[in-house]
């Protein structure tokens, strides 16, 4: 109840300060100014039933010193589950597993091959352009196994650009330091941008360990983060329709993994956690764009190295490592897509994947691991019709060819409906069938590998409205979108018989929610204001046949899937001085899939709230920013105060996260 209460104020002060300010704004971040561009923003024929949606350049920029997960959490409506500040953070899609939610950059696949899913930690926002979202069936016509969604990164030239640049230094609490540098450089047919990058944290903020007896304070520590990188971008325009591309992004990242809050070992130094994420990712593209005939090749390489060691101090034996883990992930992606317009009313695509994988992971302490090679397949072809003016109907196929699984053949079927010509108003309704192949490790991984798993296969009906009003110096953008997902074989490692935990298909699970993100903006002299705000009911639950006697997850909510969400961005300028606010909520998760709680959780103000329950927060963040122009150059500075009331709160259990702290952002472009 005080979760709803919350939002509800925060949505009422939104609506309140819209009626107060309902002049317009002329920010032409936000800006579309004629009616036959709206329509066409919302109602494209390759888009007939589907929801795509782009993260808003204001919030690219508000988290430009910060990672993937931080952005994604705050401005979308996908839940993030966060190990701490620098940790593994994965994504849920519409409630769905982290492995369910598929990840491009610049088109080419970057899940883990071993684990099928992206650690948000490891991407800076700022090697980054923008970032488009599928929902649902959407994401069929990037790739397949996305039963949540499909999030697309991406980078793109600036043709106009002849020399320009940035570096950004920033310092923050915790000894978190930031240097980040950018050059553009090229002409009408080339361009060249060079990104390099490094952030450092020590990570060892204070917290009360309610997990120990006296709940002492201490030090989140062996919690440090390290991550450097640099990213290379080409881009060539040659003849009057032909243009190529090519990126490579290198990245080395090390940190070390806390002990959890109810170690109580004599001293923390004596165990030690790290970890080590090795990348190296490029890409190659060249496209074709004629008066009908749109072409493009693509082909990448996705290096991963991930090594995990635990080394303990043994008095008189010196440093001993019971778990070193290694493992090397060698990827090579290749695509060939074609799109023809046969006349104003039909559109055609088609796609043909092929990719190799090679992948070798061993723990050299037990002597386990395996080593897997395999090539796979897939083929796509998509039909896209506007019968009449306010009508677009949409049709796509996908079949995966995969060694040793037999995925079905996946589809989307979408319709939209445009029933007013001069008015910025469309309905969207799709269904399809889509699937998720297991991981290399749960099939081969040793010991628990389970080489006779099937694909997790589900079916997705959603509706909604897209709604954009524009006046002479006013945007208003709403979006709602329902949705019911069927998902079978839902693959989980549970505890087997041989004495180890194994991956098994078992769960029946359905998933149905509601989505709803609006945005509104207006200019009042000089003052510009801009608002942005999502808001998510997700029901996850396991509808499967229970295990055993004791299973009492039947018709429960997933674990870690928040039932309410909500974030919201509020943004004002004067002059050349901003303002920026942000909100975010989750409400109540659960950590155990009977939903059940047995133990109290007497931390800070929430001593009635149960144990292995993550309670409801709301949190909040604070940008304070001042640009002033130097000839032909831009200084600004900012002020960051994240978690501005000093919330005490968990995303997952015996890991508490950083109360109030501060990063200072000092920025010079040219």
């Amino acid at each position: 109840m005080v979760f709803v209460l919350r939002v509800m104020s925060v949505v009422l002060l939104t609506g309140i300060v819209n009626s107060l300010y309902s002049q317009g704004i002329q920010d032409s971040v936000f800006m579309l100014k004629e009616a036959t561009k709206i329509a066409d923003h919302i109602f494209k024929i390759e888009e007939a039933g589907m929801k795509e949606t782009k993260i808003d350049t204001l919030a690219f920029t508000d988290k430009i010193t910060g990672d993937l997960s931080a952005l994604l959490e705050q401005n979308t409506t996908i839940y993030i589950k966060s190990y701490g500040k620098g940790a593994l953070a994965t994504a849920s899609f519409r409630g769905t597993a982290p492995t369910h939610t598929k990840v491009t950059w610049n088109g080419m696949p970057i899940n883990s091959p071993m684990l099928g899913m992206v650690d948000f930690s490891t991407i800076p926002v700022f090697v980054l352009d923008g970032a488009g979202i599928q929902y649902g069936g959407a994401s069929i016509s990037s790739n397949g196994g996305a039963l949540g969604g499909n999030i697309n990164l991406y980078n793109a030239p600036d043709w106009q650009n002849c020399f320009s640049g940035r570096v950004l230094g920033g310092y923050g609490s915790y000894s978190t330091y930031n240097l980040m540098g950018q050059i553009n450089i090229g002409g009408k047919d080339f361009q060249s941008k060079t990104r390099f990058y490094n952030v450092y944290s020590e990570n060892d903020y204070k917290i009360i360990n309610t997990s120990l007896i006296g709940h002492p304070i201490t030090r989140n520590d062996n919690a440090d983060f390290q991550k450097h990188g640099m990213l290379q971008e080409f881009y060539l325009r040659f003849r009057r329709n032909w243009t190529s591309s090519a990126k490579i992004w290198y990245q080395d990242g090390t940190r070390s993994v806390p002990m959890v809050m109810s170690y109580e070992g004599s001293d923390s130094t004596q165990r030690k956690n790290n970890q080590t994420d090795i990348t190296l990712k490029a890409v190659a593209q060249v496209k074709y764009y004629g008066s009908k005939l749109k072409a493009e090749a693509n082909t990448g390489f996705d290096y991963q190295q991930l090594d995990y060691v635990l080394s303990i101090d043994v008095g008189g034996l010196g440093t001993q490592k019971p778990v070193n883990s290694g493992s090397d992930m060698h990827s090579w992606y290749n695509n060939f897509k074609a799109t023809y317009d046969v006349n104003d009313h039909l559109m055609l695509k088609s796609l043909i994947d092929v990719n190799y994988f090679d992948i070798t992971s061993l723990d050299s302490a037990n002597q386990t691991g395996y080593d897997e090679k395999r090539f796979e397949y897939s083929l796509f072809a998509g039909v896209y019709f506007n019968p009449v003016k306010p009508l677009n109907i949409s049709a796509e196929l996908r079949k995966d060819m995969i060694p040793n699984i037999s995925p079905p053949v996946i589809y989307n079927f979408g319709i939209s409906l445009k029933p007013f010509s001069d008015i910025g108003l469309v309905w969207k309704s799709s269904f399809c069938r889509n699937f998720h192949s297991p991981t290399l490790n749960d099939l081969y991984w040793v010991p628990g590998g389970n080489p006779n798993l099937v694909p997790e296969e589900g079916h997705t009906g959603e509706t909604g409205l897209h709604c954009i009003v524009n006046g002479a110096d006013t945007k208003v953008e709403i979006q709602v979108t329902g949705y019911y997902s069927d998902i079978n074989n839902w693959i989980l490692w549970l505890p087997s018989i041989k004495g180890y935990w194994e991956a098994m298909n078992l769960k029946h699970v359905v998933s149905k929610g509601l989505e709803v993100s609006g945005n509104v903006g207006w200019q009042i002299g000089k003052f510009q204001f801009k608002s942005q705000a999502n808001y998510a009911y997700t029901s996850t639950t396991n509808q499967g046949e229970p295990l055993n006697d004791l299973d009492a997850s039947v018709g429960m909510q997933l674990p870690f899937i928040p039932v309410h969400s909500f974030n919201a961005l509020f943004y004002l300028r004067y002059r050349n001085t901003y303002l920026n606010f942000q909100h975010q909520s989750y409400g109540v998760r659960n950590l155990l899939s009977s939903n059940m709680a047995t133990l109290e959780d007497d931390s800070g103000d929430n001593s009635n709230v149960p144990f292995y329950r993550l309670y409801a927060i709301p949190l909040h963040y604070l940008t304070i920013g001042h640009k002033q122009r130097l000839n032909r150059v831009i200084l600004s500075g900012e002020l960051k105060v994240n978690n501005l009331f000093d919330e005490t709160y968990r995303s997952v259990l015996n890991r508490f996260m950083p109360g109030v702290n501060y990063e200072l952002l000092i920025t010079l472009k040219f």
